[in-house]
């Protein structure tokens, strides 16, 4: 925890009081009734991901007070508290922490309670997002029309009654959609797979909740800015040992110790062949059928051939590079590439659209365009699914899910003769943070770390192209025999 001292990597300010508040009110007033309970909280965990609609966390509670008899705890309470980075505070312009006095999360349920000693009970104390508890009181049935980030923005406000800060991304075009009995967070997730980019050539959009306020953006626009250039990295960490020049230790904003320092990674996921070929990361075709015209369409994909079209995690060192996909480009079969076999997912759907009629400014409405965006969105997705690492690192609340970051890790091989440590180029460069898990310890030696988890879909250096077939001797093999067991059972 943070000391008088100048703050150093893992220290983290809590707020003087952890509120819980129950549905009861203090006597003869509308104040809920209130008790503090920082002093039985032992641990701290909170939650963020781009794929997950809400934050999430727990309290770790040593309860030898009997909070459980005293108000007691039903599941009808909310946590009042704030958690942030030393360097950032809440008032800010721009605050990089949790406030969750400003707003309050929602108990949900109380578990693995335990008595490890007649004094005192462990248990533990998860809490959600209010607008989770919204979300599965209510059901949507009923017409929006207009860009897609106007109806998340009309749900957010009007059903889920939410006054946190609103973060999107613009969506193109002016659509309709009849909503037949949906919850609120899933009909944005419905939503969120039909949008199309106004600035990209992209589709499909995540939405998830920071310490920022909910978010409703593509994967191109959390990786680049509005020009399309690569966003810098919010922070960049390195696993390597000290460096002569000391570097890497330096302090920086007035913190000691090293807060870009990882101390531990995990490859959860380098590549999965097999699995991005099924899953038409590689390749696809779509069978399309369109009501009014009665005609189908087959609409191939590849990869390559789409890659330079769009954003990418190692756009920074090779912006318009073909070769620093996750798929490299050579020669797989009679001079085909991987991408070259699109029946290995095959697809079928409508392609109808201008089903509704049109605006009184007489504007199209329009559903999404499936023929170019549904298989070029699966791919995108998937390719950020194919390069996956786990970090621990200091806690930083100025790191949320959606950021970007920079990775440096060493590579085993160093040349003969040559003593300097050589950066991984396959394994290093930027990532996007695709969850963050917060670990805040209360106790006098506790301190404050985070899990990243971190994609990308490329490489930080080229895969060398190769026109020759190489994989494939086993086809120039002799032709082998037949047989039949019976036969051979005789023999």
């Amino acid at each position: 925890m943070t000391t008088q001292n100048a703050p150093k990597a893992g220290d983290f300010t809590l707020s003087t009081e952890i509120f819980l508040a129950t549905y009861q009110s203090e006597s003869g007033t509308s104040d809920p009734l209130r008790i503090d309970i920082r002093e039985a909280v032992q641990e701290i965990q909170i939650f963020e991901g781009i794929n997950y609609n809400t934050l999430s966390g727990t309290l770790v509670i040593v309860d030898a007070g009997g909070l459980l008899d005293r108000l007691p705890i039903t599941g009808n309470e909310i946590l009042e508290f704030t958690l942030h980075t030393p360097g950032f505070t809440l008032e800010d312009e721009s605050p990089r922490g949790y406030n969750f006095k400003k707003y309050p999360m929602w108990v949900n349920k109380i578990r693995n309670i335990s008595n490890p000693n007649q004094n005192a009970r462990v248990y533990a104390l998860d809490f959600y997002s209010k607008e989770r508890i919204r979300d599965n009181q209510r059901k949507l049935c009923r017409a929006f029309e207009g860009p897609i980030h106007e109806t998340v923005n009309v749900i957010l406000r009007n059903f889920l009654k939410t006054q946190k800060d609103f973060l999107f991304e613009t969506t193109t075009p002016v659509v309709k959609y009849v909503i037949p009995k949906k919850s609120p967070l899933d009909t944005i997730k419905f939503l969120g797979k039909e949008s199309v980019s106004e600035k990209f050539e992209n589709s499909g959009f995540f939405f998830w909740e920071t310490s920022d306020g909910f978010n409703f953006k593509s994967l191109e626009a959390m990786i680049s800015n509005s020009a399309g250039k690569a966003k810098q990295a919010v922070i960049e960490y390195s696993n390597s040992p000290k460096v002569d020049s000391g570097q890497l230790y330096d302090t920086k904003d007035g913190v000691k110790g090293n807060m870009t320092k990882v101390f531990e990674m995990n490859i959860l996921k380098r590549f999965d062949t097999l699995a991005n070929i099924k899953q038409g990361t590689y390749a696809s075709r779509l069978v399309t059928y369109n009501a009014f015209t009665k005609q189908f369409k087959n609409v191939d994909f590849s990869y390559p051939h789409e890659y330079t079209k769009s954003n990418h995690m190692g756009q920074e060192e090779f912006p318009d590079s073909p070769y620093t996909s996750i798929m490299p480009v050579y020669n797989y079969e009679e001079g085909k590439l991987l991408s070259d076999f699109p029946e290995a997912d095959y697809m079928f759907t409508s392609s109808t659209i201008g089903m509704h009629h049109e605006t009184k400014d007489k504007e199209p409405i329009e559903t999404a365009d499936i023929e170019n965006t549904l298989q070029k969105s699966k791919a995108q997705k998937n390719a950020f699914n194919s390069f996956v690492i786990e970090l621990v690192v200091p806690g930083n609340t100025a790191v949320t899910a959606g950021s970007v970051i920079k990775f440096k890790t060493l590579s085993g091989n160093i040349p003969e003769g040559k003593n300097d440590l050589l950066i991984d180029p396959f394994l290093s460069g930027n990532y996007l943070v695709t969850e963050v898990r917060h670990l805040a310890q209360t106790t006098p030696q506790g301190i404050h770390t985070m899990t990243l988890t971190c994609a990308k879909d490329s490489v930080g250096t080229e895969y060398i192209p190769n026109d020759k077939e190489v994989l494939n001797s086993d086809m120039t093999l002799v032709q082998g025999y037949d047989y039949n067991q019976f036969t051979i059972d005789e023999s």
